[in-house]
């Protein structure tokens, strides 16, 4: 009877030494999970200051070249390119102009730029009016960064820019015939349009095979009253 009630206490402490392990356990992934989601609202808190840093930085730049260099080149012919950089940095007004007329003018000066071939599409009757304008700039910037780098580095021949409803959201595809990432390593272009789409908590997909283009996909659903 003695050695039966040991064995009993004996197994009883090993359950209770295994709970005690388990409960620690169960603790350090509670505070590791708190730890990353804290480590991860830190990141994309900075990741918005460094981005809205950045998007100043381009008005300060416009205004200084537009109210001091360009009066002074405006008779050479270097004034009309400083003029289109004006342009270029500042943000558009989208209390002004449709969202679809202002990717329409990417595609356009994309094509004057490069001599790429650049094709628009937007369904009809896509409204970007309960998008707030903090994120319309996002989605313009992010929609011009994907040019940029096709303009870079693609070697492309044809662009196509669709812009659709995707579900309750929005989906932006910006894909080209070039060389694709070829392997390659993100750049800073890419990057920064992962740190944009963190900022609006949209999905960012980019979708290439060698020598078959890239496609960069962009996927946002809008808050209402946002």
């Amino acid at each position: 009877m003695q050695g039966e009630a040991q064995f009993y206490f004996q197994l009883m402490w090993l359950y209770v030494v295994m709970i005690i392990f388990l409960m620690v356990i169960m603790c350090f992934l509670y505070f590791y999970k708190k730890l990353a989601q804290r480590n991860e609202r830190m990141t994309l808190s900075f990741s918005q200051h460094i981005i809205e840093g950045m998007d100043l930085e381009r008005k300060r730049i416009s205004r200084e070249l537009h109210d001091v260099i360009l009066p002074q080149v405006i008779e050479l012919p270097v004034g009309s390119q400083i003029r289109a950089i004006c342009m270029e940095l500042m943000p558009p007004d989208f209390t002004r102009l449709p969202f679809k007329e202002l990717l329409a003018d990417i595609c356009d000066k994309f094509k004057k730029q490069t001599g790429i071939e650049c094709g628009f599409f937007m369904e009809e009757d896509l409204s970007f009016s309960h998008v707030s304008a903090d994120n319309l700039l996002h989605l313009y910037r992010m929609t011009q960064e994907a040019f940029t780098n096709i303009g870079k580095h693609s070697k492309a021949k044809k662009v196509m820019l669709v812009v659709r409803r995707n579900n309750e959201g929005i989906l932006i595809c910006v894909s080209d015939d070039g060389i694709g990432l070829s392997g390659s390593k993100e750049g800073i272009g890419m990057e920064s349009l992962r740190q944009r789409a963190a900022i609006i908590g949209a999905k960012i997909y980019f979708i290439s095979e060698s020598g078959n283009g890239l496609m960069v996909k962009i996927e946002f659903t809008p808050q209402y009253g946002e």
